[in-house]
């Protein structure tokens, strides 16, 4: 079975495209009542992160939690919390509560109570996600032992922690925890951002394939309809 269409739109500056996430996003929130805003990280989201944070809205009744994160400290380069808040929370935004998800233990080890704080949350009304030159999104990694467990839409738990293979996406970062397709399913909305034209190209063939070819293809058939691509073309 193939993809079912999404609404995918293409812009030719990343100043119209940050806009038009802006104004959508604050549509959805600030319709949406309490509610949660789970963020990934990557460089493609941060001006619309940061653009966002500046809007006055009704921060306080959102909680902003992680679609993934690398298992490091926020003083590490590859922290997600790290970015969401020099980013998204270094402006109005900052009256939002946030959840992160590193803490002292191993991923695995962390699963049990990060899954319970994630049921604790509002219903997500809008997730935000990247995708990687390998099919990658959140931390579904094809390869990971793992894999099958968290991107499967009737998984157990909310969130899964998982060792990622070494590959020159994955750098040092392999511990991670990522939310599960359970949790994924739940949002309200979400938005796929690009930017260039090899990952256009890519996500192209991705949705143009049996959804259980990519892990892209996987989160796309989860949400159906509730996804939106936001594409940049150039070189992104």
């Amino acid at each position: 079975m193939t993809q079912a269409a999404h609404n995918f739109t293409l812009f030719d500056t990343n100043e119209i495209m940050t806009a038009a996430l802006v104004e959508d996003a604050r549509a959805v929130l600030s319709a949406a009542g309490p509610c949660s805003l789970l963020l990934s990280g990557g460089s493609s989201p941060c001006d619309f992160y940061t653009a966002l944070g500046q809007e006055e809205m009704n921060w306080g009744d959102i909680h902003v939690a992680l679609v993934d994160e690398r298992w490091v400290d926020e003083d590490d380069d590859g922290s997600n919390a790290a970015l969401v808040k020099r980013t998204l929370m270094a402006g109005h935004a900052a009256q939002a509560t946030f959840l992160p998800m590193k803490n002292s233990l191993t991923p695995h080890q962390a699963e049990a109570e990060l899954d319970r704080q994630y049921r604790l949350l509002p219903k997500p009304a809008l997730s935000v996600l990247g995708m990687g030159p390998d099919k990658h999104t959140a931390s579904w990694f094809r390869d990971a032992a793992e894999y099958e467990i968290v991107s499967r839409a009737d998984t157990p738990l909310l969130v899964g922690g998982l060792q990622a293979p070494q590959t020159p996406v994955t750098g040092a970062y392999l511990q991670r925890m990522t939310i599960t397709g359970a949790m994924l399913g739940l949002s309200g909305k979400a938005y796929l951002i690009i930017k260039g034209d090899s990952k256009i190209e890519l996500l192209r063939a991705c949705l143009a394939a049996p959804a259980s070819a990519s892990p892209i293809g996987r989160a796309a058939a989860i949400l159906g309809p509730r996804l939106q691509i936001f594409a940049l073309q150039g070189d992104g």
